[in-house]
């Protein structure tokens, strides 16, 4: 059930929408930007921090997807992790074929 979709039009503003996929976004920036710099400090690789940036992505546009909201939170969670991890879709390629897949400290 996608229950914003399922409102009447005009029931709710479409700035109200729009506002909302903003915050999102603006929250899955600040959290790959807290994961480049944790790159950049050496506390993770940047296939790790890619990859938790990729998770944490797709939980948001879920979220998304539940209430009715179409947005654009898929792709540019797609850039940022390119961003961080230069190999990202080698990276994410690698990790569903390893069976079963598992990080190493």
């Amino acid at each position: 059930m996608q229950i914003l979709k399922d409102l009447p039009p005009g029931t709710i503003w479409p700035h109200l929408l729009e506002a909302i996929e903003v915050n999102v976004l603006s929250d899955l920036r600040s959290y790959a930007q807290s994961k480049q710099n944790d790159v950049e400090r050496g506390a993770d690789t940047p296939d790790l921090a890619a990859l938790l940036v990729d998770k944490y992505c797709e939980g948001l546009a879920v979220a998304l997807r539940i209430a009715g909201i179409d947005s654009s939170v898929r792709q540019e969670g797609d850039r940022l992790c390119r961003v961080i991890d230069a190999k990202f879709d080698e990276h994410r390629q690698a990790r569903w074929a390893a069976r079963p897949c598992s990080l190493n400290y």
